[in-house]
This record gives structure tokens, sequence and C-alpha cells, in this order.
């Protein structure tokens, strides 16, 4: 039987991939949502900020690829989207130890809004994503032209998970609601690594030393709005007592085979940090 499947951020780090994914599948309908324009046949308009073209884009949908709107009022935004979807299943990528946040946190008023609304969900908790090291708007730059990484963890490890790990998992969601509904999965990669052990690895990777820095958490929150400065300082405090260390075997268990580790996608991206 088909199924159709629309992903919200189908540009975006997780999005993508899901994406391409379900593409690889005979029996899945993929429809992506993006703000911006694309010329692409699958790609459908989809803003947050637009609810104009939410019925348009989910028409007919079995599941959602839901990648949460980082904004102040996304969990209501994630309610009024799941209305607009009745019945289908829901798969939300959240954060690794949501578990563990204040009832009236942000990030668990995001998932209260699925598990409280959808008929049928499935919660996505990763760890730090690996690909925002070959990101510009995160440590691209930082590491080719100052050749550092610099990360206010207080040098505790993280268990970096790729976002191409992530989507496996949610594809298996999405192609199994029935097993994995009502499911919360924590997804990691298979260790946790330390700033200056993944800057010891790029600097293998390239030949060129890059350093690590651990600077206060002042400086991520510097500017920040009051609402975000809270959410990304609770982020930190979980960073900070070892929740984001915890390794999972969610990959491994989900889709039958071991996640991709730090050093493996280091090799894979050197060229990037090269100049």
């Amino acid at each position: 039987m088909t199924r159709t499947v629309f992903v919200t951020g189908a540009r975006g780090k997780t999005g993508r991939e899901v994406v391409a994914q379900l593409a690889g599948r005979g029996d899945t309908v993929v429809r992506g949502g993006s703000s911006r324009s694309s010329q692409e046949p699958t790609t459908v308009a989809f803003d947050w900020r637009d609810r104009s073209a939410w019925p348009k884009a989910v028409e007919g949908v079995d599941a959602i690829y839901l990648g949460r709107p980082d904004v102040q009022d996304s969990a209501e935004l994630v309610t009024q989207l799941i209305a607009a979807a009745p019945g289908a299943h829901i798969v939300l990528v959240s954060e690794q130890g949501a578990d563990r946040v204040a009832a009236d946190g942000w990030v668990r008023q995001v998932e209260d809004a699925v598990t409280g609304n959808a008929s049928r969900w499935t919660i996505l908790r990763p760890s730090w994503f690996q690909q925002v090291l070959t990101d510009p708007r995160y440590f691209l730059n930082a590491i080719r032209r100052e050749r550092t990484i610099s990360l206010p963890t207080g040098g505790t490890p993280i268990a970096w998970v790729d976002t191409r790990d992530i989507a496996a998992v949610a594809v298996q969601a999405i192609a199994d609601p029935t097993a994995h509904h009502g499911k919360a999965y924590t997804v990691t990669g298979p260790e946790a690594v330390t700033t200056t052990d993944i800057a010891a690895n790029i600097s293998a990777a390239i030949g060129t030393e890059v350093t690590a820095s651990v600077p206060p958490l002042s400086a991520a929150i510097a500017g920040a709005a009051p609402w975000l400065a809270e959410v990304v300082g609770d982020m930190f405090g979980r960073v900070h007592d070892g929740t984001f260390a915890t390794v999972s075997d969610t990959v491994e268990k989900v889709t039958g085979r071991s996640p991709r580790t730090i050093r493996e996608f280091i090799a894979e991206h050197a060229d990037q940090w090269r100049v």
C-alpha cells in the first residue's frame, strides 16, 4: 500500500535526509515542504508563518515528519498543524534529554503538543548533529579560517550523531507506525567525544592543527531573546550534567546497522575544512 508523507523543513539537515531515504522506497509518495521556491515536483510551499499553504501541504497525508520550528510559539504552531492533518502519524524531532526538561519548558511543551494532539506519534530525541561541523552557520568557517572549534561544554563529551542515522530511524517509524507509535527514542552516535577529541581528529584528517576552546555559556547566549537564552541555557545544563554523553542503541535496534562514528564523518568531509 502506498503511503504519502509530508516532510517539514525538507531542505534542513534531517529533513533532506528523510526525503532522500523515503524517495528510495517504492511504497511512499514524498511531499517535501519548504519556504523557498523550488522547481522540484515533490516540493510544496510550506511556511510556519503562512497557514494558507498548509491545507495543500498536508492534504491526504498518512504521516508527517515534523522538524519543530525554533520559535517561541512552536507548541501552538505544531498543535495547529496536527489539527490540519487529523489521523496522520507524527514523527517529531526533539532533542536528547527532553524528558528531563521542566514540564513548562519550551522543549517539553513542543513534545506535549504532539503527544497530546496526534492520534499516532513517535518522538525522536537526537544528540548533537555531526553535520553542524560542516555548516557555515555553525563551525565550518571557524575551523577553516581560525583552525578552532569553540563550544561551552565545560569539557563534557557529547554523543554526536549523523543526521543520516536520525533519518534512518525516522523512516522506519514512518514505514511501520503501529510498531513505533507511542515511542520516544534517544538517537545518538556510538560514542561520546569531547570537543578536544573532535579537534584532534580533524587535525589528523586535514594535516593542520585545529584547537578546541571552552568559552563561558554567556558567550553562547549573548544577544539572544530571553526565551531562547533560557532554552539554550537549559540545553547546555544537560550537556554539563552528562545527559548528551549518554549513548543509546536506538540506531542499531531500529535500523539493523550501527550508527556512523564522528571519526567516519570527519574522514568523509575532511576536504571541506581544507583551504
